[in-house]
């Protein structure tokens, strides 16, 4: 499936590249064209990482330009495995670096695009790539990779893989449940805010979902709601909206955001765990989960 794609991709690609070749307008990116001899599918793909950045001089190139050629790079990322994009990235950097504040510059628009909580590109793995190979670069001072660094850290956390940041929370009655203490084959960490338009509907999605809850009554499944706040008296005002069946709490001590345990610029925010609190999904959806765990009870139906 993935080669259909790239190959369906790439098509459309060869196209606009021959298309906008040789263009060198300050409003348009300056595509390059794709060899007429290379027509295996990875080999365009290699060949495209490789090159897209020739024809760009980041001293000259105006904003509009330098945004399009992002966006259009960031359509291209179902191309490459993680290996892959970070030699992308690597040669995005390095050509980024012959101009003064060059590789600023590209990271302030991917930081746009990849990591602002508003945006629908948002890809916080593709950024975290990008940060990893940036940070090396000697073109920018300490004091220039400070936010970065910040920003890789908080990216680091909680990946898929690894073990999630244990925390406690206050539950119903006032007993306090450390995440590590739900025993579950599979757990949903479901972090809210109330009144957030975004947060019923996921929380919705969550509820209708057939499988999360078949598997939620058969008892499978777990779902952890989590208000990252202190608030006792908002979070009492809102926890009739959580299902009964859900653990619901809140972070009475307030450790979960001053301590920046979690990323919560953008709410809700959704984990699937496994039995041992390992990531398998970040950042998720209701409907990624739905088909994940679809996908897993099928294969076992085989």
């Amino acid at each position: 499936m993935r080669r259909i794609i790239l190959l369906a991709v790439l098509l459309f690609l060869g196209v606009g590249c021959y298309a906008q070749s040789g263009v060198a307008s300050a409003q348009k990116f300056p595509m390059i064209s794709i060899p007429e001899t290379i027509t295996e599918p990875a080999e365009r793909a290699k060949y495209l990482g490789e090159h897209y950045w020739d024809n760009v001089d980041f001293a000259t190139i105006t904003e509009s330009a330098l945004e399009e050629g992002v966006v259009e790079l960031i359509t291209l990322f179902p191309l490459y495995d993680e290996a892959e994009l970070k030699q992308v990235w690597s040669i995005a950097v390095k050509r980024s670096e012959g101009a003064k504040g060059g590789l600023l510059r590209l990271l302030a628009m991917c930081d746009k695009y990849l990591y602002g909580t508003s945006s629908p590109m948002y890809n916080e793995d593709a950024y975290r790539a990008l940060l990893h190979v940036a940070l090396l670069s000697e073109s920018l001072t300490k004091e220039e990779k400070m936010p970065y660094q910040a920003q890789l850290v908080m990216a680091e956390m909680n990946n898929v893989g690894s073990p999630v940041v244990d925390f406690e929370i206050t539950v119903r009655g006032g007993e306090k449940s450390k995440l590590s203490e739900v025993h579950s084959t599979v757990t949903i960490l479901y972090f809210y805010n109330p009144g957030c338009p975004d947060c019923y509907i996921e929380r919705s999605r969550l509820s209708q979902a057939r499988t999360i809850s078949y598997l939620v009554r058969a008892g499978g499944v777990k779902i952890v709601a989590v208000m990252p706040s202190a608030d006792k008296a908002e979070w009492e005002k809102h926890s009739a909206q959580i299902p009964a069946e859900w653990i619901n709490g809140y972070d009475a001590a307030g450790k979960i955001k001053s301590e920046g345990l979690y990323d919560l610029r953008r709410m809700p925010r959704l984990y699937l765990l496994n039995d041992k609190k390992e990531v398998l999904l970040k950042n998720t959806s209701a409907a990624e989960i739905e088909e994940f765990l679809s996908n897993i009870m099928q294969r076992k139906a085989e």
